[in-house]
């Protein structure tokens, strides 16, 4: 489901312009009854006292021309792409053909680009594989290498290949950060399925480590199914996990959780968890617990 769906029908935003033309005043539309995401529009106050993400979006579709589109960060959004918190509460991104002007108004940032254009929610926005060429300018590498990940789940509508990524580049020659792109999609592996694995993949490779398998089945002696681990070293038997909040939350996946962990360690499993508060310092709470992990792996 889209980051950016539009608000609901009754507190949808609109063009100044638009009502005046269906017969408001503007002595109506200046009173208390709606609140002004951006020069121009209006959007009913009876949807809050302030005004949402979605309804500032809502508000630079009305009033953003045929041909305009989302780009950029907006653009990954609203496909669905993992995109650091602090940039999600960033400006719109708004696209014009290379022809066309770009819109200049307060929390917008306008550009002028060629891109192929679709759909989501009704919303015209650019090609997954154009948002993430485009999220090089914004973008380090390794959220780069998130965003490349989740491009390549088979369980995500926009779901592709590296092949068909770096194809794409080959339409962008001479565009700011290629050299990232091309990178970024080299360490991208099919199988991760969450932000975090990539985070932790890619944290325990540059501390030297070998790199892990993604999203391994584990099974017993005789091939009964155990469990699915985030991150595994098979031939180690060591596995690494992230759990979520809703591991912590949840009462009956707490259980299943310490189940679990009993019957990876039954079949000689060692299981490294983390957790959001383990990734606040993990080269202190996460790597040595790896290290001490394949230490006794080695002593064994």
């Amino acid at each position: 489901m889209s980051h950016l769906l539009p608000p609901a029908p009754e507190v949808r935003a609109f063009a100044v312009a638009d009502a005046l033309a269906e017969g408001r005043t503007r002595r109506q539309l200046a009173g208390d009854a709606y609140l002004a995401p951006l020069v121009g529009t209006r959007v009913p106050r009876a949807g809050g006292e302030t005004v949402t993400r979605a309804q500032f979006l809502d508000a630079v579709r009305s009033v953003a021309r045929d041909d305009q589109f989302l780009s950029h960060i907006t653009a990954a959004l609203a496909h669905g792409m993992p995109i650091p918190l602090a940039l999600q509460r960033g400006p719109v991104h708004l696209a014009s053909p290379t022809i066309g002007h770009r819109m200049r108004r307060p929390g917008v940032v306008g550009h002028r680009l060629k891109a192929e254009v679709v759909e989501v929610d009704g919303i015209r926005v650019e090609h997954p594989h154009d948002a993430f060429v485009h999220l090089a300018t914004l973008l380090p590498l390794h959220p780069l290498v998130a965003v490349a990940d989740w491009l390549l789940q088979a369980r995500n509508p926009c779901s592709t290949s590296k092949q068909a990524l770096v194809e794409r580049l080959d339409g962008f020659r001479g565009a700011r950060g290629l050299p990232l792109l091309r990178m970024a999609i080299a360490m991208a592996r099919v199988g991760v399925e969450s932000p975090r694995e990539t985070e932790l993949r890619l944290l325990v490779m540059a501390a030297g480590h070998p790199e892990p398998v993604c999203n391994v089945d584990v099974r017993d002696s005789v091939g009964r199914f155990l469990a699915r681990v985030d991150l595994a070293w098979p031939s180690l038997r060591v596995a690494l996990e992230y759990d979520g909040e809703q591991h912590r939350l949840d009462d009956r996946q707490f259980a299943r959780d310490i189940e679990r962990g009993e019957a990876l360690e039954r079949a000689g499993w060692i299981v490294v968890r983390v957790t959001k508060e383990h990734m606040a310092d993990p080269r202190a709470r996460v790597l040595p617990r790896l290290a001490a992990a394949f230490a006794r792996r080695r002593a064994a």
